[in-house]
């Protein structure tokens, strides 16, 4: 299918001959009101692409603050009672912590994860395609997913308990039930979010007004009356919390109320004894019991930039957004042997590269040599040579992402056509640059009508390359 998005022309640009295509996933909106979640309904799904590293504080048995040396490229972070998991950028899963049950030990050969969760002594792991993989303590049956359970969309685990939320806004529990907290209200289908407490659980469902409400059960923790206008949730020991359309904050159950005045949240976070808020800044507030035993209200001083947050019992986590999430740096060296290309060197794999850049091979006295980047963690790691060329004398100039060369052919274009994938419903833009660092936007956001179609863009900006970014 072909789709034509046309934008206000402001003159005409030059560029070279390929264009970028980069997927970037944007941090948190500083604009309220806050949406409510979407639910996914088609597959792959995606991880998160924005990267970042792990910050930890808090209570250190068992290690839980000292964070795994050379952890990078961090897309997601779970936390529990004794236990931690970070999502890589790569699908795979890293854990550490108490391991008494097996909780840290990651299953092996475990990828193409999009999503974790951890439970008092076992861990969860979303893979793309919607399957659940669980390990650690099966004391309940916890760690026992469900045989055929599939379209899966979310999850979320707590105690000794596992919820996953299915592509068809249905809710499916298993674990211990001992307070009903894996019994899932019957007829209930509508919804788009959940969250598991130590001994309940938590779902988030649209209303009539397009804005969100809550159910609960177990432990006999039922939301206020009247509870409208939620976009998150998170829980606890014995306590609920929900993050509301306008920033602001509001807890139920054995749990004290948010610090007054407080505003600006976008993202919420529930332990045992303490919640943090993520405010629109990328700042961290903390609250909580404040027993000698928890010490998560100890945010590091001048912690910034935060994109996640995670709480467990005593101990928190945070992380810390890289500060490069456009590709940038990557340099490096040929290797020609019998005049064609026989290797190439990383010298530097750079940063924050969610799609393999483009590989210019130049000079040297000969010519079809061709390469493309292997990344991992956002960077580049290594070179497959697609075709040695012939005919070198010296080794030709590399350059990744960005050709080092004037184009012996330009062209003067006041349009760019672009076939790529995308996802049924989500919005993207495109955006321009010269340097591949700074990009500016160059036209309003699309909504995706096909999975697979051709947007031709007449542009608004100067550049010489182009990525299409999701934007929501």
């Amino acid at each position: 299918m072909t789709s034509r998005q046309r934008i206000s022309s402001h003159g005409i640009t030059r560029f070279v001959l390929v264009a970028l295509l980069g997927f970037l996933t944007t941090g948190w909106a500083a604009t309220f009101p806050l949406s409510v979640p979407t639910r996914s309904d088609s597959f792959p799904l995606k991880r998160p692409s924005i990267t970042g590293t792990v910050v930890a504080w808090g209570g250190n048995s068992f290690g839980l603050t000292n964070v795994p040396s050379g952890l990078q490229g961090v897309v997601a972070i779970a936390a529990e009672a004794y236990h931690n998991l970070a999502l890589k950028s790569d699908g795979t899963v890293v854990a550490w912590g108490w391991n008494r049950d097996g909780q840290t030990s990651v299953p092996v050969g475990l990828g193409d994860v999009v999503a974790i969760a951890a439970g008092s002594y076992h861990s969860v792991a979303l893979k793309s395609d919607g399957t659940v993989v669980a390990w650690g303590s099966n004391a309940f049956g916890q760690a026992e997913v469900p045989a055929g359970l599939d379209q899966v969309v979310a999850i979320a685990a707590s105690g000794w308990h596992t919820l996953a939320l299915k592509s068809d806004g249905t809710v499916v529990a298993w674990g211990s039930n001992e307070y009903l907290q894996a019994t899932v209200p019957a007829g209930l289908s509508d919804a788009v979010a959940i969250t598991a407490g130590r001994v309940h659980s938590v779902v988030l469902r649209p209303d009539d007004a397009g804005s969100g409400q809550v159910a609960s059960w177990g432990n006999n923790l039922v939301a206020p009356s009247g509870l409208h206008g939620i976009v998150a949730l998170a829980a606890g020991l014995g306590y609920s919390t929900a993050l509301k359309a306008d920033g602001t904050v509001i807890a139920w159950g054995n749990a004290p109320a948010a610090p007054s005045g407080l505003s600006g949240v976008v993202a919420i976070a529930a332990g045992d004894n303490s919640t943090a808020a993520l405010k629109n800044d990328g700042t961290v507030i903390t609250w909580g019991r404040n027993s000698s035993f928890d010490l998560t209200n100890r945010v590091p001083i001048g912690l910034d930039g935060v994109i996640a947050i995670a709480v467990g019992f005593g101990h928190a986590l945070a992380l810390k957004g890289d500060v490069l999430v456009s590709p940038s740096g990557a340099t490096a060296q040929a290797r020609v042997a019998n005049g064609s290309l026989v290797g190439l060197s990383v010298n530097y794999g750079g940063r924050g590269y969610t799609e393999p850049p483009l590989v210019v091979i130049k000079g040297g006295g000969g010519n079809g040599a061709t390469a493309i980047a292997n990344l991992a963690d956002g960077s580049v790691v290594g070179f497959t040579v697609t075709n040695p060329g012939s005919g070198y004398a010296n080794a030709p100039f590399v350059r990744v992402a960005s050709p080092p060369f004037t184009p012996e052919i330009q062209t003067e274009v006041s349009r760019v056509n672009v076939k790529l994938k995308v996802v049924l419903g989500r919005t993207y833009q495109l955006q321009a640059s010269d340097d591949l660092r700074t990009w500016a936007v160059t036209g309003p956001p699309f909504v995706a009508d096909a999975e697979s179609l051709t947007q031709e863009f007449v542009l608004a900006e100067v550049g010489r390359y182009f990525r299409i970014v999701e934007i929501r």
